[in-house]
């Protein structure tokens, strides 16, 4: 299993090709959107803090609708149901899940799995409309838990609910794929025992555990353990595997940020005509995840127009073409799709028409 490969953007040919000819597409591949603005857990150094201080704003399920509708005319395939808040928090998140698998949108979920027991979310009806889901977890005890998550996290309330959803899972043999993230550099001790939350992982049923650098945010660490230290524990995770439990772990981002690479090979950003679209709780689009609530990424507001035609306006034209990516967070969401589709773009071989 690897989900993290740039290269399954060579699997929406039609797009590739409008790309190639014009630099941006009549659509992106995945969107992401913030249901809510409501979060039951008070991370420490929250990137959405700015967005969730302003916890009474949540889109309306009609709005909601229409804007599906409008995404599966013009030819969205996926949606990533995030944050933001936390997504599950949504009072009509189960009616949500349905519309959109009734669209044939694909559906990936990332939460904090903690509210899955209530009975408002009936994960047993609405689990197989999913085609991915991450648990936001972060931790192997309720002391790291609250570390991660702050002093409303419940880690035993999270664990039995994970737990649930690989039985539904299971008992209803369902393809959905279920993971849970752990974001590393925070807290030297505990990525020393991060083992133990790969264990627990294996050991509640879940596919896969994942591990992402937090890179750029405030509290970052990356001198305390140095990166022979860091190839040691890839590999001892690594043993944890078998046919049915994987280890997710982008480790070149990773080589990338111990070493000090962290350039850039590419001056605009390719990636935003097929992913990193966002769309916040108060109706707000944003040219990338990383500029959510930010002015300068504003492209328009689906409170006053249709996401399509905020996606043809001239604005977004504008500041896709102004995006200044040296100011972008380093290795964003979108550096390895930025990075593959500049090496095609910009390599193009002799001969191509000879295979």
């Amino acid at each position: 299993m690897n989900f993290l490969k740039p290269k399954k953007v060579l699997y929406h040919s039609e797009r590739m090709k409008e790309w190639f000819e014009t630099s941006d597409t009549s659509a992106p591949v995945t969107i992401k959107i913030d249901l809510t603005n409501v979060c039951n857990h008070n991370c420490p150094g929250c990137v959405d803090a700015d967005l969730i201080a302003d916890d009474n704003n949540q889109l309306k399920l009609d709005l909601v609708k229409e804007l599906l509708e409008d995404m599966q005319q013009m030819g969205v395939k996926g949606i990533n149901y995030t944050g933001g808040g936390e997504p599950t928090s949504h009072k009509e998140f189960a009616e949500i899940i349905r519309y959109t698998a009734e669209l044939g949108l694909e559906i990936g979920l990332i939460c904090n799995g903690s509210l899955f027991h209530m009975s408002r979310i009936p994960m047993e009806e609405i689990l197989k409309h999913f085609t991915w889901i991450r648990i936001s977890l972060d931790a192997y005890d309720d002391e790291t838990h609250k570390r991660t998550h702050g002093t409303k996290a419940r880690f035993q309330r999270t664990i039995d609910n994970i737990r649930d959803l690989a039985r539904i899972k299971q008992e209803q043999n369902l393809d959905v794929t279920l993971g849970a993230g752990y974001l590393t550099n925070q807290h030297e001790d505990m990525d020393r025992q991060v083992w133990r939350f790969v264990s627990i992982c294996k050991e509640v049923g879940l596919d896969y555990a994942q591990l992402r650098p937090s890179f750029g945010w405030s509290g970052s660490d990356y001198t305390s353990i140095s990166s022979e230290e860091w190839d040691k524990i890839f590999s001892d995770l690594h043993e944890y595997e078998d046919e049915s439990f994987k280890i997710v772990i982008d480790e070149g981002k990773y080589k990338k940020i111990l070493s000090n690479n962290i350039g850039r090979c590419y001056k605009t950003c390719h990636a935003q005509s097929f992913k990193s679209t966002s769309i916040t709780a108060r109706g707000g689009v944003y040219i990338c995840c990383s500029l959510s609530g930010k002015n300068e990424g504003l492209i328009g507001n689906i409170k006053q127009m249709k996401f399509s035609e905020i996606w043809k306006c001239d604005r977004r034209k504008r500041i896709l073409k102004d995006l200044d990516v040296d100011r972008c967070p380093k290795l964003c969401v979108g550096d390895n799709l930025n990075e593959f589709l500049e090496q095609i773009k910009e390599n193009e071989p002799p001969h191509k028409n000879f295979l």
